[in-house]
């Protein structure tokens, strides 16, 4: 195979895969996950990356508990997140066959990933089914009385050498 051919092929792999890229991001676009709560008063419609796009809610959701509704916010939330994943599968899989893959592990990799509840109803960022809000400071770096600023935060921000995130 002389130069000009495999130029030519390469400019052809090229165009093919720009043209899969092309089609995945369409069909992402249009891609949505939608999930209803076990009473039927939420339904919660979000993007392949978790962002809720729709929220509605019957008149008798606002009956419940605040804390019974944040339950079922939530729950219904994660519903729907699983089932735009379900749907993304679905959809880049044929397109992109064996990277399909490795395309989901790049678009995971940057959003954030649906938390899943604890035993005892919880989720860990509302303390539900937690022993006391010190143990969880605690856990997350902070000094625990007061609600005082991690102990990582006092470190030096120069950030010369490196990314600002923590």
């Amino acid at each position: 195979m002389d130069v000009s051919e495999r130029i030519q092929r390469m400019m052809s792999d090229f165009e093919q895969q720009a043209a899969k890229a092309a089609e995945v991001k369409e069909r992402m676009s249009e891609l949505r996950g939608t999930a209803r709560s076990e009473d039927g008063t939420v339904e919660v419609t979000v993007a392949p990356s978790g962002a809720v796009l729709d929220l509605r809610l019957e008149s008798g959701a606002v009956r419940q508990s605040h804390t019974a509704l944040q339950r079922s916010l939530l729950d219904t939330i994660r519903q729907a997140t699983q089932d735009a994943a379900a749907r993304m599968d679905e959809t880049v899989q044929p397109l992109l066959g064996d990277r399909a893959e490795q395309f989901k592990q790049a678009f995971n990799s940057h959003g954030a990933q649906p938390v899943t509840p604890e035993p005892g109803g919880g989720t860990p960022e509302s303390g539900a089914g937690t022993a006391s809000t010190d143990s969880t400071n605690a856990a997350r770096g902070s000094s625990g009385a007061g609600g005082g600023r991690p102990d990582w935060e006092d470190e030096d921000d120069d950030f010369s050498d490196g990314s600002f995130l923590r």
